[in-house]
């Protein structure tokens, strides 16, 4: 009896000190579906950013219900499957081959995976090395075999018919300059690998610019932008090229701290020494395993064709490799934009020099003549007096 009270006695001990929750600190524990996300949740944005970030990090794999999961888009197994299976409906994913589990590329990269993929895999099953192939031929793999006449035929009745009605575009463009031999001492920069120069990359929107100074105080400026040519066509494409090198002087000009504009020439001094321009078909994805690759050499002009990656799509390019004979830089784009100028300054040089021989001669002439004239007078002289 006496345990069973002082049972009670410590019972209520324990209800009188203890003090219940107010109403708003009451919390529920979370319940698995309170934070189960919906597709609707999840972007294609954030799918896609996550896909390009593991392919670029993880040597080239899709991204797997396992990612979602890691990163807290999916709770559980069957929804993360399900969210990537949505996001291929709406082609924000792809997919390249069956796998377990399912790997999924990201779209907006699709031409540059596929292209990795076919440069990755083997085009011989026996992994035998096929013979150096001529510059016109197309790979004598098996699937390159199966591909070759649906290839010839695409290239015949629908790139071919295209080319004339497609933008020009220039890309790689290379330049040179010249600033005082002083600077190449004074600027601590890290050498070039391939010379003597100093060597600094700028990038200008999506082009990369490398600016090679060497001590004779000559500067060559490359710029690469293979994947984002400039378009030639209208008044606009042609303003937005020239602004661009002026955004290329302007990057010189502040590295060797010229606020006054007194080391760097003029743009309209600087000479253009290589460009390729081009000419892009948009193909079908395929045509990666294709590994066509021609190359052309006419007279002075290096011609080539190829397959490319551009980001989501595939393009045939045919492009064709100038060297303007160090011509000014603005001179040959204004060349591009206006042929037929380019054509009558030709002929107007051409008929000036026909003038100037046409004088020449008729001025020859005349005194011939005059020549011929004074020999019969005294010719006509000597007979009279005689």
């Amino acid at each position: 009896m006496m345990h069973n009270n002082n049972i009670k006695n410590n019972l209520s001990e324990a209800q009188a000190n203890s003090t219940p929750l107010e109403n708003s600190k009451n919390s529920l524990l979370p319940l698995s579906a309170q934070i189960c996300f919906r597709n609707r949740h999840v972007t294609s944005d954030q799918i896609a950013k996550l896909a390009v970030e593991t392919y670029k990090m993880k040597g080239g794999r899709g991204i797997t219900y396992v990612d979602l999961l890691g990163k807290g888009l999916a709770v559980h197994k069957k929804q993360a499957q399900g969210m990537l299976k949505y996001h291929f409906r709406k082609e924000t994913l792809f997919i390249v081959e069956d796998k377990r589990p399912q790997q999924y590329y990201p779209t907006a990269i699709r031409a540059e995976i596929i292209e990795n993929k076919q440069k990755n895999t083997l085009i011989d099953p026996i992994g035998v090395a096929f013979p150096t192939r001529s510059p016109l031929s197309i790979s004598k793999g098996p699937l390159a075999n199966c591909m070759e006449p649906v290839i010839i035929q695409t290239m015949e009745g629908y790139i071919l018919p295209l080319l004339p009605k497609s933008p020009l575009f220039i890309h790689n463009m290379h330049f040179k300059t010249k600033v005082s031999p002083e600077c190449y001492s004074e600027l601590k920069l890290p050498h070039y690998t391939r010379n003597r120069g100093k060597y600094h990359a700028e990038i200008i929107g999506n082009t990369h610019v490398d600016y090679i100074l060497y001590s004779s105080g000559t500067v060559n400026v490359i710029t690469t932008c293979s994947k984002n040519p400039h378009r030639l066509e209208t008044e606009e494409d042609r303003s937005r090229l020239l602004a661009f090198f002026g955004q290329i002087r302007d990057r010189l000009i502040i590295l060797l701290c010229d606020k006054h504009e007194r080391l760097v020439p003029d743009i309209m001094d600087w000479q253009l020494t290589e460009a390729d321009i081009n000419k892009d078909i948009k193909v079908s994805d395929l045509f990666h395993f294709s590994a066509i690759r021609v190359q052309i050499r006419y007279l002075d002009n290096l011609f080539s064709i190829c397959i490319k990656s551009m980001g989501k799509d595939t393009v045939c390019r045919l492009e064709e490799r100038k060297h303007p004979a160090e011509k000014p830089a603005i001179e040959f784009v204004n060349d591009i934009f206006n042929p037929l100028d380019r054509f009558e300054a030709r002929f107007s040089e051409q008929d000036s020099k026909l003038n100037e021989i046409t004088d020449k001669l008729t001025r020859l002439v005349d005194d011939n003549s005059r020549t011929i004239t004074e020999s019969s007078q005294q010719i006509s002289e000597g007979v009279a007096d005689m």
